[in-house]
């Protein structure tokens, strides 16, 4: 009986290992006013990233955390992203490019992006469904920093697009 009980423990800790409950992903957007640049971090399930980017048929040949040289996966990312998280400023698209990123050993990836410069004028327009087709349980929050205020936006399956202020 003990044995039984120890597999199916077992079993149990090995099919829960990579499931969650909870699907969130963070970004924070600063306005730097010396540079008039977008500077960018968003914080990512680097697992549920990779899945959804195989999903949307991407192949990767190593996990995120192994891809740091690699030239080809960075373009790779800046387009997915691009997919599921994107900024407009006056009705027009800022293109954002991917500086670099990180994964921690809690299995969270941060992405760090840039934009050109830019000025900003009355509001700004972000779309943040970034993983919200593979997992409809998805919700992601954007904190929009400039001169050291911040305002936030909350991001659902049914509210992708948010604008903010200025």
């Amino acid at each position: 009986m003990k044995k039984l009980i120890a597999v199916f423990a077992f079993f149990s800790v090995l099919f829960s290992a990579n499931a969650h409950e909870y699907y969130f992903a963070f970004g924070e957007v600063e306005y730097n006013v010396s540079t008039k640049k977008l500077e960018i971090t968003l914080e990512i399930s680097a697992h549920d990233l990779e899945f959804d980017m195989k999903k949307s048929g991407i192949t990767l040949d190593n996990h995120i955390e192994n891809q740091t040289g690699n030239a080809d996966f960075k373009k790779q990312l800046e387009t997915h992203l691009a997919k599921g998280f994107s900024i407009s400023v006056n009705d027009s698209p800022v293109p954002l490019s991917v500086v670099g990123f990180d994964v921690l050993p809690t299995g969270l990836l941060y992405v760090y992006l840039e934009s050109g410069v830019l000025e900003l004028t009355k509001s700004i327009r972000f779309k943040f469904d970034l993983l919200m087709e593979s997992f409809p349980d998805q919700q992601n929050k954007i904190t929009f920093i400039r001169n050291s205020q911040k305002q936030t936006a909350v991001f659902l399956p049914a509210k992708p697009t948010e604008v903010i202020t200025l």
